[in-house]
């Protein structure tokens, strides 16, 4: 059995997952967003998630800093925007898309997204070169469409 950071992320590769946008601010208050797919549900009650990010990454700092992040499920016709926020530069990340707005904790959310989120930090867990953070959810919002998934390095659609 091989064992290297290659072949794990291969392995991985193996494993379709949603395509989500997660919002933060940033020290000046701008919204900012980046690709993620390391997100899952963890528990009904409470309604928590768990999202992992890069500990070097702007995101994870704005995170850990604000403690509210959104997260936006992306339909299947919004490719366009998870390749932008997966290779968008830090100043650019700020463009979030025309249909969007704030929820009432100030965390921005897509308008066009088949699920949104609203989170609250609850717990941060360093592990190796990421931070898992275990979110509470107190926004919800579930749209009709098909997702956008990930799946061996290219973004497909299921149906």
């Amino acid at each position: 059995m091989r064992l290297s950071s290659d072949e794990f992320r291969r392995g991985w590769g193996k494993f379709p997952t949603g395509v989500s946008v997660v919002t933060t601010h940033t020290e000046k208050g701008d919204s900012y967003g980046t690709t993620a797919n390391a997100v899952s549900s963890v528990s009904l009650n409470p309604l928590l998630i768990h999202l992992s990010l890069g500990k070097d990454g702007m995101t994870c700092a704005n995170l850990a800093r604000e403690g509210r992040f959104g997260i936006n499920f992306l339909r299947s016709d919004q490719e366009d925007l998870a390749r932008f926020f997966a290779t968008a530069s830090m100043e650019e990340r700020h463009r979030l898309p025309a249909a969007h707005h704030i929820s009432e904790h100030g965390t921005c959310l897509f308008d066009d997204a088949i699920v949104v989120m609203d989170c609250c930090v609850s717990q941060e867990v360093e592990a190796g070169d990421h931070i898992i953070f275990i979110a509470e959810v107190d926004g919800l919002l579930v749209r009709e469409g098909d997702p956008l998934v990930f799946y061996q390095g290219k973004f497909s659609v299921v149906k």
